[in-house]
Parts: C-alpha cells; structure tokens; sequence
C-alpha cells in the first residue's frame, strides 16, 4: 500500500507542471451515473475499480468519486475541513498509468481542490520492481493496511478433482464431512432472509474473536448496488437436522472479471462437527467455476504463521483448500 503526501507532490512536480496537460479531464461520477465500466477501451478487472463499487463507497461514508484517466479516486472527508483520496486495488493494467506525468499532474490538482492532505494508492498485482518507480515519483510505503496486504488465492481453473488433490489433506476430509451432513446451501443477491442469517453468524463471529464489525446497513447497501448487477451474492448454509433454526455458516462473495472474491463471513458456535464452512466453500468455488472465473481470492490472510496475531484463526481455515500465498 502507497501513499504520498501532496504537498511534497507539489513541489516534486511544479517544475513539471506543463498548462497543456490541465486540459484532462477528470471524470466526476454521479451516484446515477449509468455510463459503462468502460474508459478510454480499458476493462476493469477488478470489482474495486467499478463503478458500482464508487457508488457503493459514496453510500458507505465516502464523500465523493472521481476518474483520472481509467483510474477510480474516492475522496473521504477528514476533520478540520481537510480530505484524503485514495485509489482502491489498482489492477495491472492500470499500474503503468499512475506513473505517469499526466496522471500525476491531475492527482495533484484534484488534490489541491479538495483540500487533501494524502493520496493512498492500492495494487490488486504481486510486489514487484514497479514499486520502485513508485518511490521516484514519490510515493512512500503506508504504515498500515485498509484492504488485505497478503492474500490467498485459489486457482479454479482444473478439474474438481485436481483441485481437492491440491488441498491440504485436513481440507480434503473436512469437505467430505460437510458433504455427509445433510448441509443446505441457498444464496441471494439481495438484502432478505439470507443477508440476515450472514449478519447474525458476522456479529457472533466478531464478538467470539473480539474483532470490530460492520453495521448491518453497510451490508444492504453492497448488495443493494453490486447484487443488482449480479456481482454480489451472500451465501448460507444451512441443516434439516433437528436443534438449529438458523444457518450455520454464511459468506458474501463477489464475482467480476474472473475473479471471485470472499469478502466476509461468519460461523455459529453450533453443531461445528457437520464443517459447514469447509461445506460452503467448496459449493462457492463450485459456482465459480460455473460463472467462467478463474481464480477465487480469499481475501486477506495473516502475513506470518504467528498464532498472536488476529487473523491466525481464519488463515488456518483458509490455508486448508490450498492456493497460493500473494504479497501485495
């Protein structure tokens, strides 16, 4: 994760500033906009670069949305009358683009008429020796994270079998139990019954691990926006067996450009033999094949084997179906 700070920006670029550059345009997105997820012939291909998600954003606390060139710049609003812009998960098609002199003169006037005090700038691509031509245009290292800075990401590509041999063998046996336990699996692209089954399992899990949570507004909204263009859905998992009124694990998922991608979940504290999120996975992974993806993103492991840290409990799990660790 990058960012810069734009009042070093201003004086690293000033003797750059060329006035035929200032006529860009800088697109500002209106929350109605139904223009198409398509710049300059470019694609984003990834859900964080959509305009959907810009919407999403501006629902969810963020002030404004804008475009420079292909790339999304949200600005969010801080105190003392001041602001901060940030680009979420820059895909490899875009990162050459930010760069260059135009795309940084532009940052630089968005900025000043904004009042921003830093741009953060995020890669959805493996680190690389890109970020070295970062640091000359000035950027620096962010000391924390907003989206996951190592992840886990699952190649769906083969067969079914070929990918449950490549899953660790605990992986392997825990979905064979989920397979026998008469699991239920239903999802939805709307707010209903199964967003607030997820909701319920989200908070237990957040409360039982002692970690922050969402409001179930935030929830609504994503599938609100992203589920009516079937880029979202939340997940279930349910029993016939007797003893439990609700779901046992849920999952909300996005799907776009190829990719799915595991955003939040949530598990009960009930009937934890049956393996029901080992049982949803494998049913998720299997919707994705057959939405033509390619890859499914677990979104977000601990760096380190550290059983200290928050996330070791969920990296364990998420270790288990295998995949391929990224450093972003």
């Amino acid at each position: 994760f990058i960012r810069t700070n734009h009042q070093e920006a201003n004086r690293q670029l000033e003797a750059q500033t060329n006035l035929d550059y200032w006529n860009l345009s800088v697109y500002h997105l209106s929350l109605s906009d139904s223009r198409k997820l398509c710049y300059h012939g470019l694609m984003q291909t990834s859900i964080f670069q959509t305009d959907e998600w810009a919407q999403f954003k501006c629902k969810s606390g963020y002030a404004d949305c804008y475009r420079i060139e292909d790339i999304l710049v949200l600005e969010k609003r801080l105190p003392l009358g001041r602001s901060m812009l940030y680009s979420p998960m820059v895909n490899e098609s875009q990162k050459r683009q930010v760069t260059s002199q135009k795309f940084l003169i532009e940052i630089k006037r968005l900025a000043q008429n904004t009042k921003t005090i830093f741009y953060r700038l995020e890669f959805n691509v493996p680190q690389n020796s890109f970020n070295l031509q970062l640091a000359t245009c000035n950027f620096r290292k962010s000391f924390e994270e907003m989206q996951p800075e190592h992840t886990l990401v699952l190649d769906i590509t083969p067969n079914e079998s070929e990918i449950l041999a490549q899953m660790k063998q605990k992986g392997r046996y825990n979905i064979k139990i989920a397979e026998k336990s008469d699991l239920i699996y239903s999802w939805s692209n709307k707010p209903g019954v199964e967003l607030d089954n997820f909701y319920s399992l989200y908070r237990e899990m957040a409360q039982r691990q002692k970690i922050s949570c969402r409001d179930k507004l935030y929830f609504e909204t994503l599938l609100d926006i992203l589920g009516q263009k079937s880029y979202a859905r939340v997940y279930n998992a349910t029993t016939k067996k007797e003893g439990n009124n609700g779901a046992l694990a849920a999952a909300i998922v996005t799907y776009y450009g190829g990719r799915a991608t595991y955003l939040y979940g949530g598990s009960g504290s009930e009937m934890r033999n049956l393996m029901a999120p080992y049982g949803l996975h494998w049913q998720i992974i299997k919707d994705a094949r057959g939405l033509a993806c390619t890859n499914y993103d677990f979104f977000g492991i601990a760096p380190t084997d550290d059983e200290k840290h928050p996330w070791a409990g969920i990296t364990r799990f998420k270790k288990q179906f295998g995949g391929t660790e990224v450093d972003l």
